[in-house]
């Protein structure tokens, strides 16, 4: 796509022969994905290979945290940095994370962010933190909510090896709250964007083991 980076183009192109030859993925909602402006990918936590799954969602570059420990080793590091990581010192979103993010939205870009937190431990979604729908808000952008089922397969928690698994993805509609220029963001306003997200993540993800 016009705009997207040059490294992070070839590196999508080839997550998606290989996800699509080894893993068979399979992608619902790409309709609900916005083509232009910042918005946030909001999606269940299962492996350290959710972030690539969500890039092969769109045909923008997404932007994504990681631990400040994978960028250790060189060549990992620059790959993940082509694919649109920056490090975090911690799990949580601090102020100068919450900052960051702020920023790429602003730029009308899109950012990846796991509600829970970390990865699940047993498949089952955890229970959600509300800075996301606070980021949302404050920078006035739609979540997406989005539903893996398969990487913890893949790549389980703990492991090294990669697994043969399929992997689906299922992407639900945008959730925007309007909030008036002139009016200022009131812990009501965050809950309801919060319990609006933890609902349609939770339901995502019961029609998908259906």
């Amino acid at each position: 796509m016009k705009g997207t980076p040059f490294w992070y183009s070839i590196l999508r192109g080839l997550a998606i022969a290989v996800f699509k030859v080894f893993f068979a993925i399979k992608i619902e909602g790409k309709e609900n994905i916005p083509y232009g402006g910042g918005a946030i990918l909001a999606s269940n936590h299962l492996s350290y290979l959710d972030p690539i799954v969500l890039g092969i969602f769109v045909p923008r570059r997404v932007n994504f945290m990681a631990k400040q420990e994978l960028f250790e080793n060189f060549f990992f590091g620059w790959i993940i940095v082509k694919l649109g990581a920056f490090p975090i010192k911690r799990e949580r979103i601090d102020r100068t994370t919450y900052k960051k993010i702020l920023k790429l939205l602003q730029k009308r870009e899109v950012v990846v962010l796991f509600p829970e937190g970390t990865r699940s431990i047993d498949g089952t979604i955890g229970q959600l933190h509300a800075g996301i729908a606070r980021i949302a808000l404050k920078a006035d952008v739609p979540i997406i909510p989005i539903i893996v089922w398969g990487t913890e397969k893949v790549l389980p928690r703990g492991k090294k090896l990669i697994r043969l698994a399929a992997i689906r993805a299922r992407a639900g509609k945008p959730l925007k709250k309007n909030i008036a220029s002139n009016k200022e963001i009131t812990r009501k306003d965050v809950d309801e964007l919060q319990n609006e997200l933890e609902k349609k993540m939770r339901l995502l993800h019961r029609e998908g083991l259906n």
